[in-house]
């Protein structure tokens, strides 16, 4: 997945379905992987090394603007000198009978932005895991004479095994070029931005890069940023230049201390008080992981519990091993638990057969046999994976301290069909639900909820609270469940979600959605329903109600080509931004 938002409006590019299939300078378009400000992002076959790669076709107007294609050739050689595993790598930058495009590797994953949309705030161990390779990356590219310029969630990707990929380099800088493209600071983009490049300041050095990193991050440990959707430009702009950013801690209380401090020593307005260097960053981030998340190795007392699990998903009851029966081991595992702080639990897991991917808490972390392996004390998703075998999922939940072995019995796949009977049963009855082995209650699920602008929410009829600026946490029995946001002037959607016992959903129900205006050329009056606005173009993230509007805009001594253009908003789960153009003909 290629997640390419952009925060500049440009004309926008025809998705053609003729384009799949046709081969572009040796490449064969397979797919469309998404569109943005600079134009749309293909996936292609390189025929003669049977190998993907990802192509990033430039709008048309980009292409005849020779200021912004000689900016593009200078960057191209800046560009070309990143090599380094956390970057995407720059193949190629060809002209070819389609226009102007990057030829760079294709990665299989998702965005950062797309896993803090899922999950909200993320574990603490995997953002550490994440921002260290991300600052490894930033140090390279200083190193070489190359600053990002926008770095954030969407340009952030992360493979199955979370390896980073960071993309878009340098390509803020070569945007810049063209007034036709220039960000009138909104969306996103506006979100990360450091004071300096908000005041427009030339000399914006790697400190700024350090303050987007250092915003991304803030989002990833807290779930959200700082600002509300409905926040105009102008007050989010004023709030990072001259007003006070509140703490993560505010939004997520569990953050650590240390990581707090980490935070907001990055997102400092004077560039002199942040880190200096991403590698000085990158040490603060390892220090605070030697420190605070320990791998500990805990004393194992009697009563270490094997749970056996049957390729039902059912626990038999615990077996007790016997670890010695050492009178001292005893009283040191219980002084140790009562006198030191709270520790890693540790668990091992085994299967039959051997050989089964494990993924925790959504991170692969090895196959089985696997030993001994150190986790933060609470609710733990496990997944175990294995060709020619049903996948395996559970949740145990584990104490500081405590030390658990599971075993887990894989069903073969049969290729016969199942009978009558089976499928019967299968579409009436649910599956068992699965439970935690020392107390036998079922796990819950667990339901982050948001509504934008801010309103109410109702789980299966039950009213909670609603809050644009903060997310709502709601434990709710796993299964299917009908959700209801509700705005008190937009009135209310509904949606039923299925969730598994263990599992943290995130549904963000977004009544407004947001329109981008560009006139050709600039500064035209909008007219919206047929009332002249108090807003000229170029306009962005103009939030409009539900319902269906008519826009276009005016200008004195010009005719507008395209004439009145419709749109629908509609409430949904997906925050939408709709780009409209619009070209101005002199009378």
């Amino acid at each position: 997945m290629y997640d390419i938002e952009s925060d500049i409006l440009t004309q926008p590019v025809k998705m053609e379905q003729s384009v799949i299939g046709k081969i572009v300078d040796n490449y064969q378009i397979t797919a469309v992987l998404g569109k943005g400000g600079m134009g749309v992002v293909y996936k292609a076959r390189n025929r003669a090394l049977e190998k993907d790669v990802a192509l990033k076709m430039m709008d048309a107007s980009l292409s005849r603007d020779e200021s912004f294609l000689k900016r593009f050739q200078s960057e191209a050689k800046a560009l070309a000198r990143l090599q380094n595993p956390n970057i995407v790598t720059v193949f190629d930058l060809r002209e070819t009978e389609l226009g102007f495009c990057i030829i760079m590797e294709y990665v299989e994953g998702t965005t950062l932005a797309a896993k803090i949309k899922q999950w909200g705030p993320l574990p603490v161990k995997l953002a550490v895991a994440i921002f260290k390779q991300m600052l490894t990356a930033l140090d390279h590219a200083h190193k070489v004479g190359v600053i990002h310029r926008d770095i954030k969630p969407s340009n952030i990707m992360l493979t199955e095994q979370n390896v980073v990929k960071v993309t878009d380099f340098g390509l803020a800088k070569i945007q810049q070029v063209s007034t036709a493209t220039v960000t009138m600071g909104t969306g996103g983009t506006l979100y990360y931005m450091s004071p300096e490049q908000i005041r427009g300041l030339s000399n914006v050095d790697e400190r700024g890069d350090i303050y987007s990193l250092g915003m991304t991050l803030y989002e990833a440990v807290a779930g959200q940023v700082p600002f509300a959707d409905a926040d105009a430009d102008f007050a989010i702009r004023q709030a990072i230049v001259e007003g006070k950013i509140p703490s993560p801690s505010k939004l997520n209380p569990a953050i650590p201390k240390e990581l707090v401090k980490i935070v907001m020593k990055s997102i400092e307005k004077d560039p002199a008080k942040r880190y200096q260097t991403a590698a000085e960053m990158r040490d603060a981030l390892e220090k605070f992981e030697r420190e605070s998340l320990p791998e500990q190795k805990t004393p194992k007392a009697e009563g270490t519990r094997i749970v056996e699990m049957s390729s039902a998903g059912k626990s038999t009851r615990p077996i007790v091993v016997a670890v010695g029966t050492i009178l001292a081991l005893v009283i040191g595992f219980l002084l140790y638990s009562q006198f030191a702080p709270p520790s890693s639990a540790h668990l091992s897991v085994s299967s039959i057969p051997v050989g089964a991917s494990v993924v925790i808490q959504g991170i692969p972390v090895g196959s089985t046999p696997l030993s001994d392996y150190s986790l933060e004390p609470g609710t733990i998703p496990i997944t175990l994976i294995m060709p020619g075998f049903k996948s395996k999922d559970t949740t145990l939940a584990m104490g500081a301290g405590e030390t658990l072995t599971i075993v887990v019995s894989l069903e073969k796949l049969s290729a016969e069909p199942l009978s009558s009977e089976r499928n019967t049963n299968k579409s009436t009855k649910e599956p068992a639900p699965i439970r935690t082995e020392s107390s036998g209650v079922v796990l819950p699920a667990t339901l982050i909820l948001q509504v934008v602008p801010s309103g109410s929410v109702m789980v299966d009829g039950v009213a909670k609270a609603g809050d644009a600026k903060r997310l709502t946490e709601v434990e709710v029995q796993a299964g299917k469940r009908k959700v209801t946001f509700t705005h008190p002037r937009y009135g209310s959607r509904s949606f039923n979600v299925e969730v598994k016992a263990g599992e943290r959903k995130r549904l963000t129900c977004y009544f407004e959605s947001y329109v981008n205006i560009l006139a050709q050329p600039v500064w035209a009056q909008i007219v919206i329903d047929g009332k002249i606005a108090d807003l000229v173009t170029p306009l962005n993230r103009h939030p409009l109600g539900p319902g269906k509007h008519s826009i276009t805009v005016t200008k004195s001594g010009y005719t507008t080509l395209e004439g009145m253009q419709e749109i629908v908003v509609d409430p949904g789960l997906e925050e939408k931004v709709i780009p409209l153009v619009f070209t101005l003909k002199k009378q």
